[in-house]
């Protein structure tokens, strides 16, 4: 099924690291993110298909080793150390899957907007124009010409 699909693509594509590409990636792995270890860099278009579905080779590597249910490259972000943040080398891709964090997702979706104000909400003896505080008695701390 999915599974030994997923094996045999994960397989093929660690064929192709060198040795030391292995090791960088495996002390990676190992320290989950807790060593600061080097960027993994790739040929992007290298071929990571899984059945009808192609996925990139850092998603690919972030979903074995990090991240089972992550499905879409949108769930995650390139942190700002990562070469291939700013894209220096376009034709590499770095495959380090603790180069990238997952985006949190929202439990529930927002409230919806409003289109109407929400004037009715403000105290009706508090101008828009000065700041009030309950510290100072609702007056400006930063009246001119006082200290308070």
């Amino acid at each position: 099924g999915a599974e030994a699909e997923l094996k045999a693509l994960i397989h093929a594509v660690l064929k192709r690291l060198k040795e030391r590409q292995l090791e960088e990636l495996l002390h990676a792995v190992e320290s989950r993110g807790g060593a600061q270890t080097p960027c993994l860099l790739l040929l992007a278009k290298a071929d990571s298909r899984l059945g009808q579905h192609w996925y990139p080779l850092p998603m690919l590597l972030c979903k074995v080793f990090r991240w089972p249910d992550l499905r879409h490259c949108s769930e995650v972000k390139r942190l700002c150390y990562c070469e291939s943040y700013s894209k220096a080398h376009p034709e590499l891709v770095c495959c380090n899957p603790h180069h990238l964090s997952r985006l949190c997702e929202l439990e529930c979706p927002p409230p919806p907007y409003s289109r109407y104000s929400m004037d009715f909400l403000k105290p009706s003896d508090c101008p828009d124009s000065v700041p009030s505080s309950t510290e100072t008695g609702r007056t400006n701390c930063l009246a001119p010409g006082r200290l308070s």
